[in-house]
C-alpha cells in the first residue's frame, strides 16, 4: 500500500532520543499507511546504529539514509535535498530527532481535517516544551510569548498568513503540509539560503493556501540540546548573526512578493524584528545608518543608538566594555 504521509525525520548524535522518537512515529493509530524517511548526518554516537536496528525491523515502513560526509556543515538544507525528493506521500510530516510525538491520534487528526479542506496547505498543532537542562518545568509550547494570547483560543481555527507571521515560533514537530504545495513553490524558496528553515516553510506554505491549527498537544520539543540550532546561535559571532539576520529578511522579502502584498503588515513584524538585530550587529556605520537598517536605527531610544553607532566609531576592545556600561 503506497503511503498517504511521509514522516521525514533529520537526525544527528541524537542517540540519547532517537529511539522515543521512532517509537512516537510507529505508535501512531491511523487508518493509512505512512513511511518514515530518517536522514543521518555522520553521527559520531550510536545514532546510526539505532536507525538500522529500527530499519531492520520495520523494512516496508523506515527507509533510512546515511551520509558519509556532514551535510550542515556544508550549508546543505537537509530535508529539502535528501527527504522531501523520496517522499512518496500526499502529504509530509516533520519531527526531528531529538523532539517526540506524545498523542497517538496526531497524525489521524491532522490527515482528516487536510483531507476535508482542500485549500489548506499547511498544518500545525500544540506541544510542550521539555527543558533538558532540568532548569524549568514542562510547559504549553503555544502562545511562545504573552502577546500571542489572542491567537490561541484554545480551539482549533483557520490561521491566514496575516496571523501566521505574527506568531514567532511553532513547534517544527507539528508541521503537515501538502506535498504538491511544497513543489509548486517558486524558486526562491530553495534558491536563496535562509537558516530559518522552519519559520521559512509555515510562511510559505501558509501563503500557497491557509493554515489549520489543531487544538492539540500532540508533540515535545526539548530545549537546551546539545548542538542544537539554537545553541550554536546563541554563541554567534557578530558577523555571521548579522548575515544569517540578513537572509531572514531577503525571505520574508520573497514570501510578501509571493503573496502579492496579501500579509504585508504581518510579515513587517517579522522584517523590522530581524532589522532590530541588524542594527545591532551592524559590520559599520554605513550599514548602520542605511536603508532599512538605518530606518529600524532611528526608531531606537537615543541610548541605543547611541551605544550602536559608537561600538563602530571606537577599536573593538573600548567599544565593548563602554557596551557593558550604558546597558547598565
Amino acid at each position: 500500500m503506497e503511503p498517504l504521509v511521509s514522516i521525514c525525520c533529520t537526525a544527528y548524535n541524537h542517540e540519547k532520543y532517537l529511539a522515543q522518537t521512532l517509537e512516537s512515529f510507529l505508535s501512531q493509530r491511523c487508518d493509512f499507511a505512512y513511511e518514515i524517511l530518517i536522514h543521518d548526518d555522520v553521527s559520531t554516537d550510536r545514532t546510526a546504529d539505532i536507525i538500522r536496528e529500527y530499519a531492520a525491523r520495520y523494512p516496508h515502513i523506515i527507509r533510512p539514509m546515511f551520509q558519509t560526509q556532514n551535510q550542515y556543515s556544508r550549508g546543505v538544507p537537509i530535508n529539502e535535498t535528501f527527504n522531501f525528493p523520496r517522499a512518496r506521500g500526499k502529504y509530509i510530516a516533520l519531527c526531528e530527532g531529538d523532539d517526540y510525538w506524545c498523542d497517538p491520534d496526531k497524525l489521524q487528526r491532522q490527515i482528516a481535517h487536510m483531507e476535508s479542506d482542500p485549500g489548506c496547505t499547511f498544518c500545525f498543532t500544540n506541544g510542550y516544551v521539555h527543558d533538558e537542562a532540568g532548569i524549568h518545568p514542562d510547559r504549553p509550547f503555544l502562545p511562545y510569548y504573552e502577546n500571542e494570547k489572542s491567537l490561541f483560543t484554545g480551539e482549533s481555527r483557520t490561521f491566514t498568513l496575516d496571523e501566521m507571521a505574527r506568531v514567532n515560533f511553532i513547534p517544527t514537530a507539528s508541521f503537515v503540509f501538502r506535498v504538491d504545495a511544497l513543489r509548486a513553490l517558486p524558486p526562491s524558496f530553495t534558491q536563496r539560503e535562509c537558516q530559518h528553515g522552519d519559520l521559512r516553510m509555515r510562511l510559505f506554505l501558509t501563503a500557497a493556501g491557509h493554515a489549520w491549527y489543531e487544538h492539540l498537544y500532540a508533540c515535545t520539543y526539548r530545549e537546551n540540546v546539545s548542538g542544537s540550532a539554537m545553541q550554536i546561535w546563541k554563541k554567534e559571532k557578530r558577523d555571521l548573526l548579522y548575515r544569517r539576520c540578513q537572509s531572514v529578511v531577503d525571505m520574508v522579502n520573497d514570501v510578501d512578493d509571493y503573496s502579492r502584498g496579501a500579509a504585508s503588515a504581518g510579515l513587517q513584524t517579522i522584517r523590522d524584528h530581524y532589522l532590530w538585530v541588524m542594527a545591532h550587529n551592524a559590520p559599520d556605520l554605513k550599514t548602520l545608518v542605511s536603508g532599512e537598517v538605518g530606518r529600524v536605527w532611528r526608531t531606537l531610544p537615543a541610548k541605543e543608538r547611541l551605544r550602536c553607532a559608537v561600538r563602530l566609531m571606537l577599536p573593538r576592545g573600548l567599544a565593548a566594555r563602554l557596551g557593558q556600561m550604558t546597558s547598565r
